[in-house]
């Protein structure tokens, strides 16, 4: 028994750590399209343990809720998103209340958690035309994305940094999905496990709370709750968490295919077209389609629970 649990808390531990890394380059990279001081290996190791502990947070809640599929993979990204811009950093208190949708729901939701996690996962198991199709699109889209930060940065770096950035450290997600692979299925470990990620999180907010006291801030816990609440109701007991049966890596590795795709059409993009307001129209359709898929299932949980 001694032993199962250990190596439950290991695997719990290594799937946080593979979509802390898919979180990274889906919230990070994608969204920044370029970075803007270069690449420290310092800080990205930083940035991966901040991605790493709050989607520990998240995986805790699926697990403990027993929701699975799409629904995990969008509802544990709203988790994230919270956590990340109401604990991590503070942006989910700027423009109140839109940046409570935008980027939680738009971006980590329903994004990262859907089109970068959960999309390219099910892609991978399917016909390889397919697969290709969707990745072509999810690079399109991140080029038209990218077109609009001639607005507000002066300094872009070329082909060079934009290939490092996207397609190269996109390396890491196709590694990520390998460990994912690996793993088949995540056991919830002993409750002690699961709530370490959600404590720490709870009094990094708390710290925040005391440093800078604004009633704004309840609005995290509030919406963490709340989705919390809705993956139980949606929820249904289970065991384990199944990721899924592997795919070939080499079907993996075309991910790669995507950030491939938009490197090589937004740096001459910014050249050619100059700068596009093309993050209004993301933010507006973004916003509009993750905040009413998260009412959605919120309503679902109210009315028909399925646990």
């Amino acid at each position: 028994m001694v032993h199962q649990r250990a190596g439950s808390g290991l695997r719990y531990l290594a799937a946080a750590m593979a979509l802390g890394l898919i979180a990274l380059w889906g919230s990070e990279n994608l969204f920044w399209t370029v970075p803007q001081h270069g690449i420290h290996p310092t800080d990205w190791l930083m940035t991966w343990a901040a991605y790493t502990l709050v989607s520990a947070a998240a995986l805790s809640a699926v697990l403990w809720s027993g929701i699975s599929g799409w629904q995990a993979a969008f509802l544990g990204g709203a988790v994230l998103g919270f956590g990340v811009e109401g604990v991590i950093a503070t942006t989910m208190y700027d423009a109140f209340p839109f940046q409570l949708v935008w980027t939680p729901l738009a971006w980590h939701a329903l994004i990262t958690g859907l089109g970068v996690l959960a999309l390219p996962r099910f892609l991978a198991r399917g016909r390889l035309g397919r697969q290709v199709a969707g990745l072509i699109v999810l690079g399109l889209f991140g080029a038209v994305w990218g077109l609009f930060w001639p607005t507000e940065r002066a300094d872009l770096l070329g082909f060079g940094m934009a290939l490092t950035w996207l397609p190269g450290l996109g390396l890491t997600v196709v590694a990520a999905h390998l460990v994912l692979d690996r793993l088949g299925e995540v056991v919830a470990p002993r409750p002690a496990v699961l709530l370490v990620a959600p404590v720490i999180l709870t009094g990094l907010w708390l710290a925040r709370l005391a440093l800078v006291p604004s009633v704004l801030m309840l609005s995290c816990p509030a919406l963490i709750g709340a989705t919390v609440w809705t993956m139980r109701r949606l929820g249904q007991p289970a065991v384990a968490l199944p990721l899924g049966p592997p795919a070939h890596p080499a079907r993996h590795v075309l991910f790669v295919l995507a950030p491939l795709i938009t490197a090589l059409l937004v740096v001459p993009g910014w050249g050619m077209f100059g700068p596009v307001p093309s993050n209004i129209l993301v933010a507006v359709l973004g916003g509009g389609t993750g905040l009413v898929l998260w009412l959605r299932l919120v309503l679902r949980a109210v009315r028909h629970p399925t646990a």
